[in-house]
């Protein structure tokens, strides 16, 4: 009598393992006027191999404007948690189809392996989309063949108290500053920021507080802050200064988490899978504490294919960790000397080039190379314009290397009757002879960059580092040339 009673309880447990189960996972949360193909939802179904699945329905949730929901299409791999449609080896396009009187069902059938089955669920968004409006999907009902039905359990985020819908980007370009923490309140704790003030944040669209980075076991740390200062005490002082002026200003700009300095600390993490997926948790739950809206990461660099491939599985995992959460995932890239693949680029919500640091003798960052750019990531990467974002330099380089460098500000008090067009300028040694030229943007080269940006419809400008600036009512201020261009639009619009 046991040993049927055994029997009956091992193919009880049997049953409840071959069982029909489905997570769902919300793991973007940025969305762009007119691009296709944008994910929205992520489905993770496990059962019985060989079961298969009849339908699929979903809604559009609390989607601000469901007709800006141009097309619906689903999407599918067995063994790939993450999303890219470049080519047809990694995710494979099944169905496409329109909302219908509140929901679409799509009756493509699926056959479940051995792996769980990822279905992802993409929105073309209409071109004339409400800005800053909800975009949404909830699955409500998966079938098989054999009648059964489930409807997903929603997997949030961990460190998240309630979902955070996505939305459509409310700027037409963007303006990404990166910002080091010790120059928010200066060196040797001033009261105040030295440079920001609340007018800043009503006229670039994302600040990236340029602040961590990460150690080889999965952990979050804090980059060097110099000055003899506590790094941890700098970079969390400068986040409170951050948002006070956020909030002063009653800016829409978003505020990024940076992390940088950490090549061979990210390179083994990512490397490993099980570390990669304890620093994607610690990342996403880091970004949300802080009440951050956006990561970016600057690893500097991916130096071979599989590095690179090893970052597209790091971005799929944190954007599972980040689930419900509507944070966007950057990064910084030199796009033409470290190359990035399309592996990766498919899975940002928007890439920041380098565009800068050229070691040809003209200019280390010359018209031609942010140009060159903006082509790689258009007709190599096959980008969307609204995903890219163009890096400007704030510095300088000595003409024909990379270093020393100088930023603008310091260049300028040392030639102050420089002309806008000038972008070049001979140094003065310590003894006071002739010192090398050195190689810079200047205000009219920074107006035609950003001119130039508008024109062609790219996503909008970076730039490193925002701090070397002039204050922003000088008149030879790079920021100033670049906000006449492209600029938060006014309240009033």
């Amino acid at each position: 009598m046991r040993h049927i009673l055994l029997i009956l309880v091992l193919l009880f447990q049997a049953g409840i393992a071959d069982a029909l189960t489905a997570e769902a996972r919300y793991t973007h949360g940025v969305f762009y006027r007119g691009m296709q193909r944008q994910p929205v939802l992520q489905l993770k179904i496990t059962g019985e191999p060989g079961e298969k699945i009849s339908s699929i329905t979903f809604t559009p949730g609390e989607t601000s404007r469901p007709t800006d929901i141009k097309l619906v299409r689903l999407s599918s791999r067995d063994d790939w948690n993450g999303y890219t449609f470049n080519t047809s080896n990694y995710i494979h396009e099944n169905a496409k189809g329109k909302l219908n009187q509140g929901k679409i069902t799509f009756k493509h059938e699926y056959t479940l392996g051995n792996n769980p089955l990822y279905i992802w669920l993409s929105y073309d968004i209409a071109p004339g989309a409400v800005r800053n409006g909800k975009i949404d999907a909830v699955c409500t009902s998966i079938k098989t063949e054999d009648g059964e039905q489930t409807e997903p359990e929603v997997i949030l985020a961990e460190a998240l108290e309630e979902r955070k819908i996505g939305r459509v980007y409310r700027f037409p370009y963007r303006i990404v500053p990166y910002y080091r923490p010790r120059w928010v309140k200066g060196w040797g704790n001033a009261e105040k920021a030295v440079h920001l003030t609340p007018e800043h944040f009503n006229l670039f669209t994302d600040l990236i507080h340029f602040a961590y980075c990460v150690t080889a076991e999965g952990n979050i740390d804090y980059q060097w802050a110099g000055g003899g200062q506590s790094n941890q005490q700098v970079a969390d002082e400068a986040l409170e200064e951050i948002k006070r002026l956020h909030k002063e200003g009653k800016s829409k700009a978003k505020l990024i988490a940076g992390f940088a300095h950490m090549d061979e600390p990210m390179t083994a993490a990512v490397a490993n899978p099980h570390t990669r997926r304890v620093l994607a948790r610690n990342m996403a739950t880091w970004a949300i504490e802080r009440g951050y809206d956006g990561i970016d990461i600057d690893w500097e660099y991916p130096d071979s294919d599989e590095q690179w491939k090893n970052l597209g599985y790091f971005i799929a995992d944190l954007r599972e960790e980040l689930s419900g959460s509507a944070i966007s995932i950057s990064i910084a890239s030199s796009v033409g000397y470290k190359v990035p693949n399309y592996w990766t680029t498919d899975q940002l919500d928007f890439i920041m080039t380098m565009s800068y640091d050229d070691l040809t003798p003209d200019n280390h960052a010359s018209m031609r190379l942010f140009q060159r750019d903006a082509d790689i990531c258009q007709n190599k990467f096959r980008m969307p314009k609204q995903k890219i974002v163009l890096g400007l330099p704030f510095y300088s380089n000595e003409q024909g290397k990379i270093g020393p460098q100088y930023g603008y500000s310091g260049i300028y008090s040392w030639n102050p009757r420089m002309k806008p067009d000038v972008n070049n300028c001979r140094l003065k040694n310590e003894d006071g002879t002739e010192g090398p030229m050195h190689t810079f943007n200047g205000p009219a080269l920074i107006t035609e960059k950003c001119r130039w940006a508008k024109e062609n419809k790219i996503g909008g400008v970076m730039i490193w580092a925002y701090e070397t600036d002039l204050p922003l009512k000088h008149k030879a201020s790079l920021s100033r040339a670049m906000f006449k261009v492209i600029r938060q639009p006014k309240k009033k619009e």
